[in-house]
């Protein structure tokens, strides 16, 4: 698994991040600019939330979706020199957890970690 060094402070700027599982019907919203910053990403509504979700696990039928995989979209809250263990990478993000506690997963952008090598 690959290892990251947050090399810039953040704090989460959702309160409460949407979270869907597989099967769930979204309405799609707004699609993020293709040459922006965070390409790749949907804007959705669900029954009790509302947030961005990956493209890649949303089969759109017009403004409809259906989810693909169970998705939670809670980010980690970053301060300089955490470490992080990657699970997986997405649209510019990483699902991982922190090294101190790996009970706890969430997503961390990429522009705010450096690869250790």
């Amino acid at each position: 698994m690959r290892r990251f060094r947050v090399k810039t402070s953040r704090m989460s700027e959702f309160e409460k991040p949407i979270k869907v599982i597989k099967g769930e019907e979204v309405e799609c919203i707004e699609d993020s600019n293709p040459n922006g910053g965070w390409a790749g990403w949907t804007y959705c509504k669900s029954n009790d939330n509302e947030g961005w979700i990956p493209y890649q696990i949303i089969d759109k039928n017009g403004s409809k979706g259906t989810i693909l995989e169970d998705y939670n979209a809670i980010e980690f809250d970053l301060v300089v020199n955490e470490e992080l263990i990657m699970e997986k990478e997405m649209n510019g993000w990483i699902w991982s957890y922190k090294v101190d506690n790996p009970e706890v997963k969430a997503w961390a952008p990429l522009n705010c970690v450096e690869e250790i090598k």
